[in-house]
């Protein structure tokens, strides 16, 4: 298994990924609230680069009785949006929001005291 150096921990900003080539696969590295994602850059919808998509929040919903319901966007539960067809990834298990059959190809970050690496 290949370990693969991504950058120094100070050059990640939240929900902007970072990309290296793994293996001949380009890999989008996340981080979110001080944890670190990693997925293939390709759908498993029809293989578009979804990690070059948009991150956003998920809409919820609440119900507030009586009928009522409040919609919003999470800023806990945040999205990895494909820009081929809007296809919702979550961010943190890479799982489709829509069907969960689907699901983005993850890798192991490893995170030392400066220094960000992914394996796989």
């Amino acid at each position: 298994m290949k370990t693969q150096r991504v950058a120094k921990i100070s050059e990640f900003s939240d929900l902007r990924p970072i990309f290296v080539n793994l293996n001949g696969t380009s890999v989008g590295i996340y981080k979110f609230r001080e944890k670190y994602y990693a997925y293939a850059n390709q759908c498993p919808h029809q293989a578009g680069p979804a990690c070059e998509g948009i991150v956003i929040g998920n809409t919820e919903a609440e119900l507030l009785g009586e009928g009522r319901v409040r919609e919003f966007v999470s800023k806990e539960n945040m999205n990895i949006v494909c820009p081929w067809h809007g296809v919702e990834f979550d961010l943190t298990t890479g799982v489709c929001r829509a069907d969960p059959r689907y699901q983005l190809r993850s890798y192991e970050v490893v995170v030392n005291a400066y220094e960000v690496f992914v394996r796989g």
